[in-house]
């Protein structure tokens, strides 16, 4: 044995490497099929002429490393539990600490034999890759392999240095499993499980939740790091996390030279450690257990108080049970009250917050526009920005901004607890102001009444001219990287479709505005890329079908009108004709009565499938053409869908048409 001042101990190393070499064997393995071989199977194409030209992606090599990076991330933490797993019995940690070797040499050891085996099996899936664009897959880069390469070196190592860390707070290979699990996914899944909460107990919460979480997702590593493979890397972030992982290295020494030997028959090193995570734990399945009670069973608020009683109290005795790693508890009263407090603490910190948040409504001039709709969108402000004009969404006009505001103070009046005490017809308000310091706050209601003063006013802001605000195709931008469809049909020439529809908008304007707000909408989903590869990000959205644009690709692309409107002989019929004092008022009843009842107030005659009845009216739609200047409208339904909901507008399933 060296003396206790040397660097390098090859007795020590070759302890280590021997401990972790099958586990490294098997990274190495996995490695290879979850990425040269997935990339393999996914080129080729046995069937493919040898001078065809291959569509692959520039970029493949790191579409398909998600799978080989999360791999890498659970070998990483099985690599150091594992490592320091010698300090969980007392015999080999008496052994390991009676070496005429210093700890912090013990420990550079351990981190020597961990990086290897992280960094060698990478090193040989690199030189695979490399023989496989020297071979048969030129299309990867060499560039990107080494890209890839530093960033794998780069997560593995960032995760190894948080297990290693985490490995000094607790005794135990379980726990030491289960520290490793808290640290990197509970703020996830405390933040997520307590959002899902506001969204039961309140009347308000935007749905999108990831939107809302930014802070918390970049605090989730794995998530940081599969999510830069696709949208690209972050500088700040890696940096950020980079010296994180510097830190916990430099805390592991800390941590190591102040451990005692004797403490290896307890759980976890530091008491209050094990009575915060206790409690916070705690909280997590209280939510979780009385966020599913409250869902499934939506009587009363008693019931979700004691759902969330329950859920406590279940998830306390689970917790203890695996923290003392026996079934057999033996109950702390100082835990028991800690976690009392914290629980207190939680919900009241909870109910003020979440109260002021749904509750909160901006001064006139501190925004600078804003969106208004009755029907729920699932809308990043973050893509909106980067690939829409501005205004796309959102109208910066003082009416419309004043209207808003006032729908929003009445909604407010008038909201219930969600599934609670609600009961009724209801109808829904999304609202989202853009701020003059360019954030965003959303805000969105569906427990409402149907014909609530609100609806009407949020009605209101778009019926004195075309809402050009809302049209997806007049703002998105025409350089972007995207590929658009019609209803369910690609088109072929996305950024000339968007080119001439701009040329066409004018047209729009010169018909009525109801007609064209309220009639022919299409749908349409825009899918962004970058550098050809998809990023999974996509916005849904409606164009009006009345753009000559819409009705040349239409004909370009070999489908129907019918088709892009997603009509045909299944779907429910009824024609009406309107006149002009009774439009606005028909589109208004249009959002608030149910079907039966706007059927009979405006006598509309269904259209039946038998004796070619609806097939005429598509035949007529796709031969002779739209009518929006005319007072002949279509309302249909969805294909195959015969029978209205219940106790909803006629609005949720039905489209109008303006026909000839």
């Amino acid at each position: 044995m060296k003396s206790q001042t040397s660097l390098l101990n090859k007795t020590l190393l070759s302890h280590f490497s021997g401990t972790i070499f099958w586990l490294t064997i098997v990274f190495m393995a996995l490695n290879i099929i979850a990425l040269p071989v997935a990339i393999w199977i996914a080129t080729y194409d046995p069937m493919a002429h040898p001078e065809a030209i291959r569509q692959i992606p520039e970029n493949i090599l790191f579409q398909l490393s998600s799978g080989q990076l999360i791999i890498g991330m659970i070998f990483t933490v099985f690599l150091a539990m594992f490592l320091l797993n010698y300090l969980n019995d007392e015999g080999s940690s008496d052994f390991m600490h009676g070496l005429p070797v210093k700890r912090p040499v013990i420990l550079i050891h351990a981190l020597a034999a961990g990086v290897a085996a992280i960094v060698v099996p990478l090193i040989i899936t690199g030189v695979i890759l490399f023989a496989e664009r020297m071979i048969f897959i030129p299309e990867i880069g060499l560039i990107d392999i080494g890209k890839w390469f530093l960033y794998a070196v780069f997560v593995h190592c960032v995760i190894f240095a948080l297990a290693i860390s985490a490995g000094f707070l607790v005794n135990g290979l379980f726990l030491h499993m289960q520290i490793i699990a808290l640290i990197l996914f509970l703020p996830l899944a405390l933040w997520g499980l307590t959002y899902l909460t506001a969204t039961i107990l309140f009347d308000g919460i935007p749905s999108e939740f990831f939107v809302n979480s930014e802070p918390v997702l970049n605090a989730t590593f794995p998530y940081v790091a599969v999510m830069q493979l696709y949208e690209g890397i972050s500088i700040l972030k890696s940096t950020v996390w980079g010296i994180t992982a510097i830190v916990l290295i430099i805390l592991s020494f800390v941590l190591y030279n102040s451990r005692r030997n004797e403490n290896v028959t307890l759980s976890f090193n530091f008491k209050w450690l094990r009575v915060l995570l206790a409690a916070v734990t705690t909280i997590t399945g209280m939510l979780a257990i009385g966020a599913g009670i409250s869902m499934f069973l939506q009587a009363s608020a008693a019931v979700t108080v004691i759902g969330f009683v329950i859920g406590a109290v279940i998830s306390y005795i689970i917790i203890e049970m695996l923290f003392q790693r026996n079934a057999r508890i033996e109950l702390s009263w100082k835990s028991v009250l800690t976690t009392l407090i914290i629980i207190i603490l939680f919900w009241g910190i909870f109910l003020f917050g979440w109260n002021r948040y749904v509750n909160f409504v901006p001064a006139a001039d501190e925004v600078d526009s804003v969106y208004l709709s009755t029907n729920f969108t699932d809308h990043n402000p973050e893509l909106i920005a980067k690939h829409f004009e501005d205004g796309y969404l959102f109208n910066n006009n003082q009416n419309a901004i004043q209207a808003a505001i006032k729908a929003h103070e009445i909604t407010l009046d008038e909201k219930e607890t969600p599934g609670l005490y609600y009961i009724g017809e209801n109808g829904r308000l999304e609202i989202t102001y853009k701020m003059k310091d360019g954030s965003f706050k959303t805000r969105e209601f569906d427990t409402i009444q149907a014909d609530s003063e609100a609806i009407k006013v949020a009605g209101s802001t778009d019926s004195s001219e075309y809402d050009i605000h809302s049209d997806m195709l007049a703002n998105l931008k025409k350089d972007g990287d995207y590929s658009l469809t019609l209803g369910m049909y690609d088109v072929r020439q996305g950024h000339e479709l968007v080119e001439k529809y701009k040329e066409e908008l004018g047209t729009l304007k010169t018909y009525r505005p109801d007609i064209v707000n309220e009639t022919g909408r299409v749908n349409i989903q825009a899918y962004f890329y970058n550098d050809d590869s998809f990023t999974g990000n996509y916005i849904y959205g409606e164009s009006s079908i009345y753009n000559k644009a819409i009705l040349d690709a239409e004909k370009a692309d070999y489908f129907s009108l019918t088709e892009l409107l997603e009509m045909d002989e299944t779907s429910t019929m009824y024609q009406v004709e309107v006149s002009d004092e009774e439009m606005n008022q028909f589109f208004t009843d249009y959002k608030v009565l149910g079907i039966f009842d706007l059927i009979g107030k405006y006598d509309m005659q269904e259209i039946y499938e038998s004796g070619d009845g609806r097939k005429n009216i598509i035949d007529s739609i796709n031969n002779d053409g739209l009518a929006p200047e005319g007072n002949t409208l279509l309302m249909y339904g969805y294909p195959g869908s015969n029978t209205p909901m219940i106790g909803t507008s006629a609005e949720t399933d039905f489209s109008i048409l303006a026909i000839q």
